[in-house]
């Protein structure tokens, strides 16, 4: 709306209610005000919106409503105001008491453009700002024009009643109220008149017309708008409907009625002045615009084919798809949003609009997005939706097809021409499809690379009907694979590529070189039965027989249906005159039937009879060094090569070079061919020990057609090897040389001796004299089969300790008298010791260890014992150990009656001087080393209990002196 003109309002006002007139919460939109025929109206209050500010004498202003008053008639006018929950039928206020505050301004002279004339507050004489007071308590003030503004009268007490008045109110002016709900309650103002009808009291005016065309309006092109002039109060007796389309005001022909349809899409604004009852005009303005309907156009569906298969992408509606939906629509008037739903698009739900760029959310997803395009000038109402289809489908990934291999036919040409009459390559579909639906993808199949890019038509070959390959042998085939619902999303087999085009082959049948071929046999019992080996006659069937497969069947319907097949044709169980038909199968199981005749004759053995020997070995059955080696098993390695010859010469010489010897240990092998021993050279006899003679069965046949010749046999036995037992390891006390030997030998044999590798014989003895360890090979030898075997002895090497003083660590004297041994490295010896220590009486007091080390010894002549573990004897080693005691007992019960030093003798110190002394320094005895010691007694008496002193100087047997001076005690009990 652009304006509102009211001859009766106070302002330029957009009427917010119809004729209950309960007050606008703007000075702007002030509403009129006149009490009934009584002199009261009571309205709603105002809540809910926030305090603007001071005025006057209010402080704050919360909850506004705000009236302008027309005076009718000339007079005083006094008002009281009371706010309260709710009034009865009577006026009568009902419920709790709200406050509520006011303050009126005027006269004024015209209803326009009034709200920036209001004092916001009051002055002195002067002009200067005063505070403005309550007329409760400065009655006077406001009635005595003291406050010099245009303020009539203002009270903020906290009350529910407040009175205000305007003295000498003249007929046709207007005044402003505004009234304040300070505590925001829900409730009713009942405002009244008080002196409504008195003889001197001025009157408000009813009469007032007010009419309201609402906001202003935009709307679309052909929609047609109905403004209504009909006042919402008052009596109208006239309307004029003019309209402003840029050149100023016009009034529009013929339209008098209180109502204007507009239909012909005019903008512009409209204007309606209506003519009262008592000649009074009112005038209100509304603004109208018409927006060119939007046109939605079609949208080509967006069918994007995914190449990084992931199934989602990034799409740029807006640069992509809005010009569509544009079409030739200016972009700055019209906007296109896009939304995942219908009522999203109609109601313009922005919030669930869809974001630009937009990334579909689910892989390989089907979505339809709906297009909105709406004026920008009125968006709510000016739209039009479209809608189409965002389809996001990944490259395909075939599976990589092997080649179509058939075999040749015989239609149209015959089964050596190269073609093939029956290709169906829809059984391609599956193996290419793999892991894709068929439902979703379609393959196809082309001739050419071009036709298989193009589409699924061009070059295309029936896929479901039998199809003929157009070149010889083999055609390449080139595969489509299209996804149904975006036919441009689609991968071609191509050279170059990780999916490649495939071949149709047709592989040519086997040639035989003899479709009917003859299989001779030998038996040697004359019932003309025997076990045949079919296999031999492949030779004759084929001449690349190595390079195929044979199948035999004991019909030639079975050949044909492949059924009843000869499981085992190496021990087939033959009569002569059987006949077997045979499939000859290539590499590419392409195959041809044949016939094999059988032809079974009677053969007496060829006498040859000979019998091969070679000595057991210290092998396992197959001949590996393992810890399963036997050399008792009988089973050895044998050289029956010279038989080959020796039986070919016993056929005549124009047919020798045509023979093959064929060896095989049983019977059955030898009828079947199977299992035939090659390496006649080096023959193992795993599967036939020979500790007794075994035979060999050999077959003669003719290598020209593999019939059999002949039948013979050989022998072979394996010859024991010397028996005889060894002691390994050994030791040799070097202080005490030895010898080894081969014991308990069960034959009369020679023998051969070596050391460590040294292929030197060393000796010929059963018993070998040794000076030396090492590791020693003896081999016996059996005089007549010349079979050897071969044992290791190993000799360690050991010797008796080598012991002196110096090799020794005595600490006596101490808390911790110890012997310790040097055994670091070989000081001692070669050996392995154990160390023992022996007292001067014999007495062993530390047994054998490996520690040589004894400690917490008391003193005296101690024996080393070292003994080597290998039992190449016992070293000794006397040592002294100095103890000097710290008391003695002299009472003759054995223990302790005599002091000496202990561990000492002439041998270990051939110079002593021990004496002892009391404590006032007085000899009192001297002792010898090899004497008894000190009894107690001096010149014959005994010694009281007390310390003695000793001086004692020892001289060992290298001349290195001793000197110890100290005390000891003397204890009578």
């Amino acid at each position: 709306m652009v304006r509102k003109l009211l001859y009766i309002s106070f302002l330029f006002s957009t009427l917010f209610w119809t004729y209950a007139q309960d007050g606008a919460s703007t000075c702007n939109a002030a509403e009129p005000m006149c009490s009934d025929s009584s002199g009261v109206k009571i309205f709603s209050n105002v809540t809910g919106v926030p305090n603007s500010g001071s005025v006057g004498c209010l402080g704050e202003t919360p909850n506004p409503a705000w009236f302008f008053i027309r005076v009718e008639q000339t007079g005083d006018l006094n008002f009281q105001i009371i706010q309260a929950a709710d009034f009865d039928a009577t006026g009568n206020p009902v419920g709790v008491r709200i406050d509520v505050d006011f303050i009126a301004w005027g006269p004024f002279a015209t209803p326009d453009s009034n709200c920036t004339s209001l004092a916001q507050t009051c002055t002195d004489a002067s002009g200067s700002p005063v505070s403005c007071p309550s007329n409760t308590g400065s009655p006077n003030f406001y009635t005595n024009n003291l406050d010099n503004t245009n303020i009539v009268d203002c009270s903020f007490d906290p009350s529910p009643i407040e009175n205000f008045s305007i003295n000498n109110a003249q007929a046709g002016q207007f005044y402003v109220l505004l009234i304040t709900n300070y505590e925001g309650l829900p409730g009713k103002i009942k405002l009244e008149q008080t002196n409504f009808g008195a003889s001197s009291a001025g009157a408000t005016d009813c009469s007032i017309v007010t009419g309201e065309l609402g906001i202003d309006q935009t709307a679309c092109n052909g929609t047609p708008i109905t403004l209504d002039g009909t006042p919402t109060r008052g009596v109208a007796t006239a309307f004029e409907w003019l309209i402003n389309t840029g050149s100023g005001f016009t009034t529009i022909p013929g339209e008098t009625n209180a109502t204007l349809t507009i239909n012909d899409n005019r903008s512009g604004i409209y204007k309606v002045i209506i003519t009262d009852d008592v000649g009074g005009t009112a005038e209100d303005e509304v603004e109208i615009t018409y927006l060119p309907v939007p046109i939605a156009n079609t949208v080509t569906n967006i069918n994007f084919c995914d190449t990084d298969s992931d199934g989602l992408n990034s799409f740029d509606l807006q640069n992509d798809v809005t010009p569509q939906v544009l079409g030739t629509q200016t972009p700055s008037q019209f906007e296109v949003n896009y939304y995942l739903s219908q009522a999203d698009a109609d109601a313009n739900n922005t919030a669930n609009a869809l974001p630009n760029p937009y990334t579909n959310p689910s892989p390989n997803s089907s979505q339809t997005i709906y297009a909105r395009i709406h004026n920008n000038g009125n968006p709510d109402v000016c739209f039009d939706t479209t809608s189409f289809q965002l389809n996001v489908t990944s490259l395909p990934t075939p599976t990589q097809p092997i080649d179509y291999e058939v075999c040749d036919d015989t239609a149209n040409g015959g089964d050596t021409d190269g073609f093939f009459n029956n290709f169906i390559l829809s059984s391609k579909d599956s193996e290419i499809l793999g892991s894709l639906s068929s439902t979703q993808y379609n393959v196809s199949y082309h001739t050419t690379l071009t036709g298989a890019k193009t589409d699924n038509s061009t070059d295309s070959i029936d896929k479901n009907s039998a199809y003929r390959n157009t070149s010889i042998n083999e055609q390449t085939i080139y595969v489509r694979v299209e996804n149904r619902t975006n036919t441009n999303c689609f991968t071609a087999s191509e050279a170059g590529t990780s999916f490649l085009p495939f071949k149709l082959v047709v592989n040519s049948l086997p040639v035989l070189a003899n479709p009917n071929v003859l299989i001779e046999q030998c038996e040697n019992d004359g019932d003309l039965a025997a076990t045949i080996n079919l296999t031999q006659a492949q030779i004759n069937i084929s001449n690349n027989h190595t390079n195929e497969t044979f199948k035999y069947y004991p019909s030639q319907a079975d050949a044909i249906a492949d059924s009843a097949e000869i499981s085992d044709p190496i021990n087939y169980d033959a009569n002569n005159g059987d006949t077997i038909w045979v499939r000859t199968i290539s590499d590419k199981n392409c195959y041809r039937i044949s016939q094999l005749n059988i032809s079974i004759n009677f053969a007496a053995d060829i006498l040859y009879d000979k019998e091969f020997t070679a000595c057991d070995d210290f092998l396992d059955a197959d001949g590996n060094n393992t810890l399963n080696n036997d050399d008792t098993d009988g089973i050895t390695t044998f050289d029956i090569s010279d038989a080959e010859t020796e039986v070919k010469n016993l056929f005549a010489p124009a047919i020798r070079n045509d023979l093959n010897i064929l060896f095989f240990e049983n019977e059955t092998d030898r009828d079947a061919v199977t299992n035939q021993i090659t390496n006649i050279s080096n023959y193992r006899n795993t599967n036939i020990p020979a500790n007794t003679q075994q035979t060999i069965f050999i077959k003669i046949v003719n290598k020209i057609n593999n019939n059999c010749t002949g039948l013979s046999k050989l022998f072979i036995r394996t010859l024991p090897l010397p028996n005889f037992d060894i002691t390994s390891p050994q030791i040799l006390c070097l202080n005490n040389l030895s010898s080894i030997e081969a014991e308990n030998p069960d034959g009369n044999y020679s023998y051969e001796w070596t050391r460590s590798g040294d292929p030197t014989i060393i000796g010929n003895n059963q018993t070998l004299d040794l000076t030396q360890g090492g590791t020693y090979k003896v081999t016996a030898i059996n005089t007549t089969t010349l079979c050897r075997r071969s044992k290791t002895i190993i000799v360690n090497e050991s010797i008796i300790a080598s012991v002196n003083q110096n090799d020794v660590t005595i600490v006596d004297d101490s808390e911790n008298n110890s012997i310790s041994i040097n055994n670091s490295g070989t000081n001692l010896g070669i050996g392995d010791y154990e160390f023992a220590l022996q007292n001067e009486n014999n007495q062993i007091v530390v047994d054998f260890q490996d520690s040589p080390k004894f400690e917490n010894l008391k003193g005296g002549i101690y024996t080393i014992l070292i003994r080597d573990k290998n039992d190449c004897g016992i070293a000794q080693l006397d040592v002294s150990v100095l103890e000097f005691p710290d008391f003695f007992t002299p009472n003759n019960d054995g223990v302790n009656d005599l002091w000496n030093v202990k561990g000492t003798n002439s041998f270990f110190y051939p110079k002593s001087s021990i004496n002892i002394f009391d404590r006032f320094g007085k000899l009192i005895t001297s002792l010898q080393i090899d004497g008894e010691g000190w009894n107690g007694l001096y010149n014959g008496r005994n010694l009281p209990s007390n310390d003695y002193w000793f001086n004692i100087e020892l001289t060992d047997r290298n001349g290195k002196t001793f000197t110890r001076r100290g005390h000891f005690s003397l204890l009578r009990k």
